[in-house]
């Protein structure tokens, strides 16, 4: 189709992910080692702010976002769904930078 046998595509395409696989690509090697940038700090801060709020409902029985936004309220729904998306997010950069 368009001029291209399909075995070439196919080639193609196992070229570029055996080089990714690899750790060949230039790509590869720029993402997975690129420096901590403002998404990581932000994801870093929330997930303190986390661990801080788990602690405390260990320690003290207290549960610091329930404090702060109320019972059942849509902000503090939304700050546990914040926390758990950094914890997602850390999650996955960390399991591709062990994974290179």
């Amino acid at each position: 189709m368009f001029g291209r046998s399909s075995h070439s595509i196919g080639k193609q395409i196992a070229d570029v992910g055996g080089d990714i696989a690899e750790g060949g690509s230039a790509t590869a090697q720029r993402v997975f080692s690129r420096s901590p940038g403002k998404l990581d700090t932000y994801a870093a801060g929330a997930m303190v702010l986390g661990m801080g709020n788990w602690m405390s409902m260990s320690l003290f029985n207290f549960d610091a976002v329930k404090a702060v936004a109320g019972a059942k309220s849509v902000p503090g729904r939304a700050a546990y769904g914040a926390l758990g998306l950094a914890a997602l997010y850390a999650t996955v950069r960390g399991g591709k930078r062990a994974g290179r």
